[in-house]
C-alpha cells in the first residue's frame, strides 16, 4: 500500500464502487476513462478551472453525478499528494442518506491510507467537525468553516 502503482490500484477499487470509470496515470496527466454505448471508451484528461477544484470541463460528459465526480476529485487530490477532505466525507456518502458508494468502500479506502483527519489549508488545524473548502491564489483544500473559523481572524 505504499507505491504510486498500488495507490491507482487502491483508488480504482474505491471508484469503480460507485462509477463505471478509472483513473490513470499517463504522460500529460491524470486521465479518467470510462465506457459508452455511443463512441465506445471516452478518455478524459483531469483538469479543473480555477476556483472550481471539484468539477473537471467536461463533468457533464461523466457518468455520474454532482456527489459521484466530488468524490472522484478526492480520489485524484489524494493520489497527486494535494489536500482532501477526511474520511467522514466518505463515512457521510456511504451513508443512508446519500448511498453513493458501500461502506466496505469506505474502510478499504481508510486501511490504504487515505486521512482520517485533515488541517485547514489555511491556518494548519486540525478539523474535526463542519469543515469549508477554499480555493483561491494557488491554494485550495480543507480549511475552517466560514463562521467559526480562522477566515473569521484578521
Amino acid at each position: 500500500m505504499g507505491n504510486s502503482t498500488s495507490k491507482i490500484k487502491e483508488a480504482n477499487t474505491v471508484l469503480g464502487s460507485f462509477s463505471p470509470a478509472q483513473i490513470e496515470r499517463r504522460k500529460g496527466g491524470w486521465y479518467v476513462t470510462w465506457a459508452t454505448v455511443q463512441k465506445g471508451t471516452v478518455s478524459k484528461r483531469w483538469s479543473v478551472r480555477s476556483g472550481n477544484d471539484f468539477f473537471p470541463p467536461w463533468s457533464r460528459k461523466y457518468p455520474g453525478g454532482g456527489t459521484s465526480i466530488t468524490a472522484l476529485s478526492q480520489l485524484i487530490r489524494w493520489l497527486k499528494g494535494m489536500p482532501v477532505l477526511p474520511i467522514t466525507s466518505w463515512e457521510y456518502w456511504a451513508s443512508e442518506q446519500i448511498k453513493l458508494l458501500p461502506k466496505s468502500s469506505v474502510e478499504f479506502l481508510s486501511v490504504s491510507g487515505y486521512p482520517k483527519s485533515t488541517p485547514c489549508v489555511l491556518c494548519g488545524i486540525d478539523l474535526a467537525g463542519p469543515l469549508d473548502w477554499w480555493s483561491l491564489a494557488g491554494v485550495s483544500g480543507p480549511c475552517c468553516t466560514m463562521r467559526s473559523g480562522c477566515k473569521q481572524r484578521p
